[in-house]
């Protein structure tokens, strides 16, 4: 990671500020109080947030009401340029991390420094005097392991730690403490465990019924050893009788086989070449399926390295299955409207069968069974009957207005042309109707009228009422003549009325005169008695609620019930079509459970999950465009191919899956071994076998079992019974024992010690815990130093060569301390060196450490002012060092020494003038 440029806004007495840092080596000059620490706590403040403000600690806040804060570029490898912005007022202080198009926060932004904590950048990757001066006052002890825990680790947590552990521990005990908390828990255990031994002592006769008690607790546990095993017979033998059909079946069974044995069974359901043929599938399958898992977890692996969002990554799993569901959105418009209209067609055939139910009385079941030809021929006969019957009653009308004929017939001669006096009857009395009734009592009401307003307007309401009767009267003689005109009409459609009479002619006997009225009326009697049965008949083919109704209207009747055979077959045929289109609706639905975890469909219908599920689409493919160049991109696409090959390895095996019974590809394993389950009585046979076997060892009969049950029993309440004797034994031993004991005093002391124990047990793992943790982390630290120190001993040693200008090269231990060799061979140790030297050999640590991390490079290197206690020779040679460890590192050095300035610019480093800085 290196720094590229910084601006900032508001921090400090820094305001609109911007600082370009080069890639390799450079040293950032000014005056003290220009704001070189400003700008290192600048660059820390945008790496890892604004600190929480501490006691006296400087506050770098504006105090012009500047925005506090600003922006941060850095290149990252991996990711290339990256931006970090934080303000302290917006988004509290939370950092907004730009890479490219994709925008990120403080999550992001961990991910970019790999793990980097302010105290590692603090005490690894920057140097101050005031770390280097701080170890000159430490012991020699503490010296040497500080500078072995700050190259090992870069900091003394690991030393730290145990430390505090160790002196925690010593503060809770010590083998020859007095007033320490565990020390004293141990004394007070060790008193109250001598009075409970001189307590126990002086009850030998507690003791004593003690052991009878635990005597007879044994003897009762015995017992009740006893007891359980027989209620567990009795347990048994009533699961023996509860499953006493089964075995039954289970004995049938096998009495069935024994019969069976020699005979060949019956071969399995597949044959040799299908089973052949679903093996090479399922190894097929097989290996799709585990090319898919390792793309799988070549995704998972490199999907941590994209932003990629759990709902994107369902897409590009089913990005096919969408696209391919969205091509049967037309489809599933046509098979919603065609099921809404099936639904209202139903309806409407419900609603007409109901009101023709309703009307006659009529059954779906019944009406199903009824002969349609019979009813028909039924019901014209009774239209037939009634025409008879209306001609037989307008006779009968007719009749009783000729007074003449009863008289002719009662004299017995009657005129050779009786139809044409009937006729002549017939004009005479249509010429007496024919005066006008109606006219004459209009007119009387009309002069009524005139005279109640013209002649006697205060009595105008009684002529009112007078034209009124007038009206009436003069209607009602109106529509009586009427009536026997149209009866004269219909007569007349008949050729007349029938003849009354003949007459006699000369020399013939004497025929006995019919009264022409009498045999109208036995001919309407006949005709009203087979009308009646033909309705009765009718009544008994189809049963309806009120059968006078069918006199009403015959045909309407006919008509209504065809109508009604009509609908009911309709209605059929309707619900078998709203019942396929309702499956091919729930199957459309179902193929959309696949997206239930991810997308809120389970409460729309067909045509809203269509139109979700195609924005979802258009939404997904326009973020599959800005990931198209992605890793896990093409790892989708490529799980995709291989799903597709399996669904094409599915449409290639349909056939054999199909005829073979066989579910999926992968049910084949199971298929194949269903296959070897021929016979159904020996897999139940098995089961039972298994259940039931067990349950019967001694295969009992029926009585047998009854017989063990009964004698169970008995045992158990002989048992139960002497429970009971025992039990009041020990609950009077119990009672003496409270009577010897109703002081208490040894309980309270064993209640004591009990809660004394469980509080020294808690101090004791505590304690051990620590001192297992700090030896733990003394041995860890000793482990780091063996493993890295030489190492570090060996590329701090080529640094402090050029820090010394040769004078010494090498560091090494002498005795468990750090020593330096020159080239004349002399071994110092650290404490005979100089104030200078001993920074030089710090220093040469700290780069060597950070040589030996050169591939993390988590940060750039940070110095500011670490060379106060170097002469010049010390400062030229820091430089040279500077110019050659920056090969592998950007380093940054803050200073306001003059002298180092001129060595930078002799060995051409780059030098920014801060004063300068626009």
């Amino acid at each position: 990671m290196k720094l590229v440029k910084c601006v900032i806004v508001g921090f400090g007495g820094y305001r609109q500020k911007e600082f370009t840092f080069e890639a390799g080596n450079q040293l950032l000059f000014g005056p003290n109080e220009i704001g070189k620490s400003t700008l290192y706590q600048f660059i820390q403040t945008m790496l890892f947030g604004f600190p929480a403000r501490r006691g006296r600690q400087k506050d770098y806040t504006p105090k012009d009401g500047a925005a506090f804060g600003g922006k941060l570029w850095l290149t990252v490898p991996g990711y290339g340029e990256v931006l970090i912005e934080r303000y302290k007022q917006v988004d509290r202080g939370r950092a907004k991390v730009v890479i490219g198009d994709t925008t990120g926060d403080e999550k992001l932004l961990k991910q970019l420094l790999k793990g980097l904590t302010p105290q590692l950048f603090t005490e690894v990757f920057t140097f101050q005097q005031e770390q280097l001066s701080q170890l000159e006052h430490l012991q020699e002890n503490e010296l040497q392991q500080a500078l072995v825990s700050l190259g090992i680790t870069g900091s003394r947590q690991l030393m730290a730690t145990s430390q505090r552990y160790q002196n925690d521990n010593q503060r809770r005990f010590k083998p020859r403490g007095q007033r320490l908390p565990v020390n004293e828990q141990l004394v007070q255990w060790k008193q109250l465990n001598q009075q409970i031994r001189e307590k126990e002592a002086l009850e030998a006769t507690v003791q004593q019924r003690f052991s009878q008690q635990k005597q007879a607790q044994e003897q009762l546990q015995s017992l009740r050893k006893q007891l359980q095993q027989a209620q567990k017979e009795q347990l048994r033998l009533k699961e023996q009788a509860l499953h006493w059909d089964r075995y039954e079946e289970w004995q049938q069974l096998q009495h069935l086989l024994q019969k069976e044995e020699g005979q060949s069974t019956a071969g399995g359901p597949l044959t040799g070449a299908q089973q052949r043929q679903l093996q090479e599938l399922y190894q097929e399958y097989q290996g799709l399926t585990q090319q898919l898992a390792v793309v799988d977890q070549d995704y998972h692996q490199a999907k941590e390295a994209e932003v990629v969002t759990p709902q994107y990554e369902f897409y590009l799993q089913h990005e096919q299955l969408i696209k391919d569901l969205l091509k049967k959105q037309v489809a599933g418009v046509r098979l919603t409207d065609g099921f809404q209209q099936d639904l209202q067609r139903q309806q409407d055939l419900l609603d007409s069968v109901a009101a023709l139910e309703e009307s006659y009385g009529w059954q779906v079941d019944a009406a199903t069974e009824v002969d349609l030809s019979a009813l028909d021929q039924l019901v014209t006969d009774l239209q037939t009957t009634q025409a008879e019957i209306s001609r037989a009653q307008l006779r009968q009308e007719w009749l009783a207005t000729q007074p003449e004929l009863g008289a002719e017939a009662a004299d017995g001669e009657v005129t050779v042309d009786a139809p044409a006096r009937s006729r002549l009857a017939y004009q005479r009395g249509a010429r007496g109707l024919s005066l006008t009734p109606l006219s004459l009592s209009i007119g009387a009401a009309l002069l009524f009228l005139l005279a109640g307003i013209l002649i006697f307007p205060n009595q105008k309401a009684l002529f009112g009422v007078l034209a009124i009767i007038c009206g009436l009267a003069g209607s009602w003689l109106y529509y009586h003549k009427r009536q026997q005109q149209a009866l004269q009409e219909v007569l007349k459609a008949e050729d007349g009325p029938p003849p009354i009479a003949h007459k006699q002619t000369a020399g013939s006997p004497a025929a006995p005169l019919k009264d022409p009225i009498q045999e109208n009326d036995a001919l309407l009697t006949a005709l009203q008695s087979r009308q009646t049965q033909q309705v009765q008949q009718l009544n008994q083919l189809l049963p309806m609620k009120d059968p006078e109704k069918i006199l009403q209207d015959p045909f309407s009747y006919q008509q209504d019930y065809q109508q009604y055979q009509k609908l009911l077959q309709e209605l059929e045929t309707v619900t078998a079509s709203l019942q396929k289109t309702d499956q091919a609706y729930g199957e459309m639905a179902a193929s959309f459970d696949f997206s239930s975890n991810w997308l809120p469909l389970a409460e729309l219908d067909l045509l809203a999950r269509f139109e979700y599920l195609q924005q979802f689409d258009q939404k997904m493919s326009r973020q599959k465009q800005l990931h198209s160049q992605q890793q896990t991109t093409l790892l989708a696409d490529q799980r995709q191919k291989l799903v597709a090959q399996q669904s094409r390895l599915s449409e290639k095996a349909e056939a054999i899956l199909v005829a073979t019974d066989t579910a999926s590809l992968g049910e084949i394993p199971q298929r194949l071994q269903q296959v070897q389950q021929t016979e159904s009585q020996q897999q139940r046979l098995e089961e039972l076998t298994k259940t039931i076997g067990p349950l019967y060892p001694n295969r009992p009969t029926y009585q047998e079992l009854n017989q063990a049950t009964a004698t169970n029993q008995q045992h158990v309440r002989q048992l139960q019974q002497e429970e009971g004797t025992l039990m009041e034994t020990v609950q009077r031993q119990r009672l003496e024992l409270e009577v010897l004991q109703k002081d208490g005093t040894l309980d309270e002391l064993r209640q004591q010690q009990a809660q004394l124990e469980t509080g020294l047990f808690a101090e004791l793992v505590e304690w051990g815990g620590k001192k297992t943790a700090q030896a733990t982390l003394t041995d860890l630290a000793t482990d780091l130093s063996q493993q890295q120190l030489p190492q570090l001993l060996q590329v701090a040693g080529q640094y402090l060569e050029i820090l010394t200008a040769g004078r010494y090269d090498q560091l090494g231990f002498s005795e468990g301390f750090l020593t330096v060799e020159g080239v004349n061979h002399a071994r110092l140790s650290i404490h005979e060196l100089s104030t200078g030297t001993k920074d030089q050999v710090i220093m040469a640590i700290r780069f060597g450490y950070l040589q030996l991390q050169k591939n993390r490079q988590l940060t750039p290197v940070i110095i500011d002012d670490g060379w106060l206690n170097y002469d010049s020779q010390r400062k030229k040679q820091l430089a040279r060092l500077l110019a050659h460890f920056s090969e592998n590192y950007q380093v940054i050095c803050l200073s306001s020494d003059q002298e180092m300035v001129s060595y930078y610019q002799e060995l051409q480093q780059p030098v920014v003038d801060l004063r300068q800085v626009g």
